[in-house]
Parts: structure tokens; sequence; C-alpha cells
């Protein structure tokens, strides 16, 4: 029986065995179009369906594949079509191109490599014109040698219809002062996603992103009033995010913009939030920087995190919560214990939080945590709160041995709060003491979940202890003192 392609014997059992002799072909036919030989014999294999020369050419090597564009203009789109299944993401890294590692490439001296990876970038702006790419990345640190090259080729990208681009123009950390200028007029404006990394961002007024909903910004050069005019360009943007930057002093925040996240930037000393649509903010700043609230009326979850070496509580929490806006649910705080004296009396700020309903505190310290804290004041602080999250990172202290054990905290009962998880979790003594008294304080609640594990909400990469656990001995005799503390019957408490 002929099957529907018009193999005979079906096409899963001779495709295979074909194989071999098509990339023959192939390349018997790639030589004679090289040689310039006119070959009048009838191509017979190119009359088959597509679905069975695209089966053929994505078990071919790309090498091969690729050769099959010469031989006639069909092939050239079943090649491109095949590689746009087959390849979501298209990348161009001269570290490739010239066969040398990362760490080890400074710069690319080779004239010949360089042309030829210029060659293939225009290739493939023939190859794929007209058509849909979900994703490009370049990562190449000779841009500036062939600016007209480059900025020609940007702008071709519009005949691409490109989803997703990303561009990276150094191979290797550089200077500030040596970073490439890029201006945002090369792009194109039907981009959907950008991320731009090591080059000094120009913006122009001029440009239109109507369609780019993220953009991130990852070890670039933002001097003052550039991100501005970039937010007022971009009138469908949900996200920014800026990595390991330099930014202006002074920065305003603007526009259509959701989520922004700001991690380990410097030179920034004011942010001012004037976003209708922004719901939530993460900052990791390495120096003091004064927030100004001026209308985010949909804030509700703030993240703030500060050097290890130079954050404070008395900062952390007194400066930031001064302004912050009373609809904001969830609230996240990485800081340093850095009073004398225990336990930390909250501002008088934090009583704006009277509608938070989500706390996670990240203490850096050597101290449990009732000595940080007074908890029936910290609860009392929160009467609507209904998660309370501890993320600790333990430091080793001197002074911690020596310290006097304070009186445990008077019994308040907590009528909203239902679940409590503790991160960084030892099975301490004074930990118990305070799992003993939220059992026993939460009238509600329904789970406490206690983990080793130390979780960072700010870091890319995962802490050396991420995926602790405790042992089925320690698990149990924990349980085991924990049981009957609970005042709420469906209490539960849960050990990794």
């Amino acid at each position: 029986m002929a099957s529907d392609n018009g193999i005979p014997g079906g096409g899963k059992v001779v495709l295979p065995l074909l194989l071999g002799r098509i990339a023959l072909w192939i390349n018997y036919v790639y030589r004679r179009r090289q040689e310039e030989v006119d070959d009048t014999e009838e191509d017979y294999l190119s009359r088959l369906p597509d679905d069975v020369l695209r089966s053929i050419l994505g078990n071919l090597t790309l090498r091969d594949a690729a050769r099959t564009t010469t031989l006639s203009t069909r092939w050239k789109y079943l090649f491109a079509s095949t590689q746009l299944q087959q390849q979501p993401t298209f990348r161009f890294k001269c570290t490739n191109m010239f066969g040398v590692r990362h760490f080890a490439h400074s710069h690319c001296s080779y004239n010949q490599e360089k042309d030829k990876f210029m060659n293939g970038l225009y290739q493939f702006l023939r190859l794929y014109s007209g058509r849909t790419v979900d994703s490009i990345e370049l990562r190449c640190c000779f841009v500036r040698e062939f600016p007209s090259a480059f900025t020609h080729w940007f702008q071709s990208l519009s005949r691409i219809s490109v989803q997703s681009l990303y561009l990276s123009f150094e191979c290797y950390p550089s200077s500030s002062r040596k970073l490439l200028k890029f201006s945002l007029e090369a792009l194109s404006q039907s981009l959907e996603h950008l991320i731009l990394s090591s080059c000094v961002v120009l913006s122009s007024p001029s440009v239109r992103f109507n369609s780019l909903t993220t953009l991130a910004l990852c070890s670039v050069v933002l001097t003052s009033g550039h991100l501005e005019v970039i937010l007022s360009s971009c009138s469908n943007l949900k996200k920014l995010t800026i990595d390991i930057s330099e930014l202006p002093s002074k920065l305003q925040l603007t526009g259509t913009v959701i989520d922004v996240v700001i991690l380990e930037c410097v030179g920034v000393k004011e942010i001012d939030l004037h976003a209708a649509c922004l719901r939530t903010l993460v900052c990791k700043i390495k120096n003091d920087v004064t927030f100004f609230f001026s209308f985010v009326p949909m804030l509700e979850n703030v993240m703030v995190s500060r050097c290890f070496q130079l954050f404070k509580y008395s900062y952390i929490i007194g400066d930031h919560a001064r302004d912050l806006p009373n609809q904001v649910k969830s609230l996240t705080l990485q800081f340093f214990p850095d009073q004398d004296d225990f336990p930390i009396a909250n501002p008088t700020e934090m009583k704006t939080f009277r509608k938070l309903t989500n706390l996670r505190l990240i203490p850096v310290t050597s101290h449990g945590i009732l000595q940080i804290f007074e908890l029936s004041r910290l609860l009392g602080d929160f009467p609507l709160l209904q998660s309370l999250t501890f993320a600790v990172f333990k430091v080793v202290s001197v002074m911690e041995r020596t310290r006097s054990r304070r009186p445990p905290p008077s019994l308040k009962g907590h009528n909203r709060l239902k679940e409590v998880i503790y991160y960084g979790f030892d099975g301490s003594e004074i930990e118990m003491e305070f799992v003993v008294y939220i059992l026993k304080c939460a009238i509600v609640l329904e789970q406490v979940f206690l983990s080793p594990r130390v979780i960072s909400y700010f870091s890319c990469g995962p802490h050396p202890k991420a995926n602790a656990s405790f042992s089925e001995e320690k698990r149990n005799s924990i349980q085991q003192k924990l049981h009957g503390q609970a005042l709420s019957s469906k209490a539960r408490v849960v050990i990794e």
C-alpha cells in the first residue's frame, strides 16, 4: 500500500534509509552549482510534497540543510520554515564564530571572520524576510567598527517581524567610558520584548514602541532624562527591569508600567514614582535612595533590600515606610538589625500599614526572631495580616553567645493571621519558642511551614543551602515538641 505522501511502503520506514543518499545528492548538486555546471537532469526529489521535504530537512545536519537553499526558491522557503519550527531563538555570537571562550575573549581581531559574521547576518535577513521570528539574540563586541552596516541590519529587522530581541555589545566586562552609544532609533518599532546589555542607552522622542511590553536593561549607562523619554514612547509597557547599571542621580518612573525591578544599580539617589498602573516595585540598592511615591494608586507589592554591609533596619523601615501608600498589601524587607539593644522598636510610620495582608521580613542576623522583635507589638501593628514570612540569613557573631535571654513575650491574640512561613529555621530552642508563640496567639491559624532552606527573594542564583532539609529524626523531634500547642483547631505544622 502506498502512503499518503507517495512513498511506497510508508514514509516512516523508507525515510531513514534515504537520508544518506539524500545528503549525498544535495552535496553533489551543491558542488555542481558551485562549479557552475549546467545540470539539466530532472529533479524528482523536489516533486515530493512539502511535509516530506520538511521531514528530510529536519533529519539533515544544519550545514546540509542550509545548502538546499541554493537549489530553488521552494527549497529556500522550506528551509526557513523548518528552522523556525526547530530553533525558536536565533543566536549570533562572535565568540562562537571565532571559536574562543567567553572569559578568554577580550576583543575580536580577525577581519576575515568579521566579514563572515556580517555575511551571516545579512544572509539571515534574506532567508527570513517577510516572516515572523520569535527571538533573536546578538552578542557582538565589534559593532562600533561597522556602525553603518549594523544600523542597517537593525533597521532591516522590521522586514522579519521580530518579537523578542536581545542585544549585547560587549563580550567581557568593560569600563562604562568605552561602552557603545546605542540609539533606540535603530530598532524596529514592532518589537514586543527588548533586552539591551553593555551599552550607553540613548533615547529619541520621535521613536514609538507601541507593541513593546517588556524592557530589560543590563550593565548599561543611563544619563539624565533618557529613561523618562523611553518610558513615554512605550504606550503598552508592562515590565521594566534595570540590572547592574549606572543611573542618573534622579530617576522618574512614569507610563503604563506594571512591574518595576531595579537590582544592584549605582548612582541614583532619588526615585520618583508617578505610574498609575504600577503594582509591584522590587529594589535592591547599594546606597541610600529616597523614594517619592507621587502617584501610585495601584501599588500593592513592595520589595526592598540593600547590600549586606550597608543596609540597616532603621533606614529600610523608617525612611521607606514613611511615604509608602496605605493600599500596599504585600511588603518584603531585607535588612540588617543594627541596634545594640533588642527588641527593635517599629517606627511610628509602620502604623500606616494597617491594611497590609502579606509581610516578608528577611533579617541578616545571628539573633533569634524573639530577640529581634517584640512579637506582640509587631503583630499588633498589622491587624489585617494574613501571611507572615521570615527568611533568615544567619551570620556568626561572638556577641550572641553572651547576650542575656529575654523573658517570653506576652500573648496577644491575632484574629487574621492564617499562615506563617519560616525559612532558615534550624530547630534551636529560641526558634522553637517563636513557633510556639505563633501557635498560641494566632486564633485562625491554618498552617506553619518550617524549613532549613535559605531563600533569597533578590538574588539571581540559589543559596548553597537552598535545597537543605531536615533528617527524618530531626523532623519527628520538632513535630513532637509542637504537638498540641496550637490554639486554632485548623492549624497544622509542615516541616520540610
